[in-house]
């Protein structure tokens, strides 16, 4: 038998724990962090670090890694590495997740063999966490990359469901109550309530926005960074390398890419800094034109912090009350905790906002919050054969396709709704487009009909694809009139989607799928 461990892959930091010999939980050491970066680096495209090495390194030479690719997990979209042996690498978001991952189980069974001996010093079961609303794309993506990885027994937990698995375990009592969780994250916020009811952790409603994380509150203070040494040195270094030319700002596209990433490493440094003092300073090196160089000196204010994040953290907070009047509308009287979790949530600000905005309730830090969500998720591997009963996820978004023609064209049909108990299994029934048609293909979307409720067709904002169904060899000579297609979506416990089709005729009877082939394009890619 061996052991079980959780991970919080996070979009900018990773997490593993694990329960040690004297029973405690303990986060893993990688690299002499326990804190992993979430950053590949490619020495060639056989060699690669990832952790502290992998963002040390990347910092120095910008093009041959990869960092934040969880945010584009789900993307098909292929990136361009230059390895530093001058080799080019493409892979997706994907690949980079495998490869991260592979790392780390191959670093953590070392670590483990060393404290509990080659027989039972093995990876034996996996909780993951996901952000409440990845869509089933992406949490199939991370799944997917943990069985490549070599991760045989793994299942996904949502983050907020294991921050508090993890806060109620530390309270060492046990006892039945609403909590709300407020995970503001490096590239995600999700806030869920959560009611522990016999044991197990039921989702009454969830809310946050998958594209809202501290990156973006780091590209705020870059930007101020970025203006700052144009200023100084009147130049007029753009924000992106598509805007980038060597030419006109007189120095060579490796120089402007050493160049933002010092600027985007201070950010973070200044960021981290002010979530201890008042003022934080820090210095790095410029590259200029015409080979040039300098040292510049940034400073920030807490004050002047807020002031530049303010929007971001006013916009977690209006989630939060939107899921707490949620909530109610559910029959929730009374939430008997906020807790904080997630890198993100240790800015003074938040907590500053969530008490102004929530008067009279506790709000609650934990003893670590960047560690909070993998604890949580390595209790819930230790109870992984009743997992399934352990926790009660929901839809956090709709599901259903658009429609194929006519005065709807592309107009969003839903078969899933929000806040959905998990598993549920929906059907829709559709026709043939016209007749004789050997060819259907289905594209199926989630609406986060919470943050975009006047969203309606597939191009709006907050209407997002999630894949392509494509059968191909329908029998030939259908009519239209006669065939109906009965779509069904089954999401699973993990909130990834399962979909089938099936063609009756008006009578239901089942017409023969002999010969048609079925695939996602997502597979073909």
């Amino acid at each position: 038998m061996g052991k079980e461990i959780g991970i919080d892959l996070g979009t900018t930091n990773t997490v593993v724990s694990y329960v040690n010999k004297n029973g405690r939980i303990r986060a893993l050491r990688y690299d002499k962090s326990e804190i992993i970066p979430s950053v590949l680096y490619f020495r060639s495209p056989d060699e690669y670090f990832i952790g502290s090495t992998a963002k040390k390194l990347l910092a120095q030479n910008p093009t041959a890694g990869i960092a934040n690719f969880k945010t584009s997990i789900g993307d098909s979209q292929r990136h361009e590495i230059i390895a530093e042996n001058g080799e080019t690498i493409s892979l997706r978001a994907r690949d980079a997740a495998k490869l991260f991952l592979n790392k780390i189980v191959q670093g953590i069974e070392t670590k483990l063999v060393k404290e509990f001996g080659a027989a039972s010093g093995f990876i034996d079961r996996a909780v993951i966490t996901v952000p409440a609303n990845f869509s089933s794309t992406e949490k199939s993506a991370v799944k997917n990359a943990a069985t490549t990885a070599g991760l045989e027994s793994v299942k996904l937990a949502a983050e907020p469901t294991a921050a508090a698995v993890a806060y109620e375990n530390s309270k060492g009592e046990d006892t039945d109550e609403i909590i709300l969780v407020y995970d503001f994250g490096g590239g995600t916020f999700d806030v869920s309530v959560i009611q522990k009811n016999q044991g197990a952790f039921e989702e009454i409603t969830t809310g946050g926005d998958k594209h809202l994380g501290g990156n973006l509150l780091t590209e705020k203070i870059a930007e101020k960074i970025l203006a700052a040494v144009n200023a100084k040195f009147s130049t007029e270094f753009p924000a992106t390398e598509d805007e980038f030319d060597e030419d006109l700002h007189k120095i060579s596209a490796a120089d402007y890419r050493l160049n933002m990433s010092e600027i985007w490493r201070t950010a973070n440094l200044i960021k981290e800094d002010l979530s201890d003092d008042e003022n934080a300073e820090e210095f790095f090196n410029i590259a200029l034109p015409d080979g040039k160089s300098d040292t510049f000196e940034f400073t920030l204010t807490r004050e002047e912090l807020e002031n530049l994040i303010g929007e971001f953290i006013n916009r977690t907070v209006e989630i939060t009350l939107r899921t707490i009047e949620s909530a109610r509308e559910k029959g929730v009287e009374k939430i008997g905790r906020i807790v904080l979790a997630g890198g993100s949530s240790n800015i003074p600000l938040v907590k500053k906002s969530l008490e102004e905005s929530l008067q009279n309730q506790d709000i609650i830090f934990s003893d670590d919050v960047s560690t909070l969500i993998s604890r949580g998720a390595t209790i819930l591997a230790g109870r992984y054969a009743e997992m399934d009963k352990l926790t009660k996820p929901i839809t956090t978004v709709q599901m259903g396709i658009t429609a194929a023609e006519g005065m709807e064209f592309e107009k969003f049909q839903l078969i899933i709704p929000e806040d959905e108990p998990l598993p549920c299994t929906k059907k829709r029934t559709f026709y043939l487009s016209r007749d004789n048609q050997r060819r259907l293909e289905i594209d199926y979307y989630e609406r986060d009909i919470k943050n975009y409720p006047a969203a309606k067709y597939g191009y709006d904002k907050g209407v997002e694809q999630i894949d392509s169904l494509v059968i191909d060899n329908l029998p030939p000579d259908l009519k239209a009139s006669d065939v109906k297609v009965e779509v069904t979506f089954t999401a699973q416990l993990d909130g990834s989607l399962d979909i089938s089709v099936e063609l009756k005729n008006l009578n239901d009877e089942k017409i023969s799928q002999s010969g048609m082939t079925f695939s996602k394009k997502s597979d073909l890619e």
